[in-house]
């Protein structure tokens, strides 16, 4: 009995302790540090993503200019502020072309594709880099996994179908161009209604 009611007289204290105005101090300087911290970590956050930017901003200058070393510098710079950015991906891979290293530019346009999925230029880059390179297999899935994102795109099946040819898979080439035909069609026949609706409107 008494060690119960030492407890509680205890746990009583600590109550008493917990609100006394030492503790609030210590809870009000915590929470000023934590603000402090965040406003600190988003000004960094700023700082590096206005120097991405420009990192950016001259990679695609240097890669205009045709300056492709200086170009991978700028995006290699881009990615280590942030390596989730797919721009920076693609257009070091564009530049890795330009100087004939296929292999980096293979691993760029993958890590493009990582970092966004949908951006079917990007399938588009990777699959002539292995086409260039014979690697008719591996352009054939890179094609394939396009398709699966933009199955109405009648040139992704088109150039399936060239690499089946190169392939010799005559089958699934004549497959390839006819769904692209068909989808052409398609497009086609729905622009002529399109522009019928608009002038009927007019």
């Amino acid at each position: 009995m008494k060690d119960t009611e030492t407890h509680k007289i205890q746990e009583s204290d600590n109550d008493v302790s917990d609100n006394s105005p030492l503790k609030q101090k210590e809870a009000v300087i915590t929470s000023e540090r934590l603000q402090n911290q965040f406003v600190q970590r988003g000004r960094i956050d700023i700082h590096l993503h206005e120097a991405a930017a420009e990192h950016l901003k001259q990679g695609a200058q240097a890669l205009n200019d045709r300056d492709y070393k200086k170009a991978i510098q700028e995006f290699l710079q881009v990615l280590q502020h942030n390596n989730s950015s797919a721009e920076a991906h693609f257009h070091l891979g564009l530049a890795y072309f330009m100087l004939e290293d296929y292999e980096k530019a293979i691993d760029a346009y993958k890590n493009a594709i990582i970092c966004e999925p949908s951006e079917l230029t990007v399938y588009t880059n990777l699959a002539e880099t292995y086409r260039l390179l014979k690697r008719y297999d591996d352009a054939i899935r890179v094609y394939q996994a396009a398709i699966q994102n933009a199955p109405d795109n009648p040139e992704l099946h088109s150039e399936l179908g060239k690499v089946y040819s190169l392939k010799g898979k005559r089958q699934e080439a004549v497959d390839a161009y006819k769904r692209a035909m068909i989808l052409k069609l398609k497009d086609s026949l729905a622009s002529d209604n399109q522009e019928r609706d608009t002038s009927n409107d007019e």
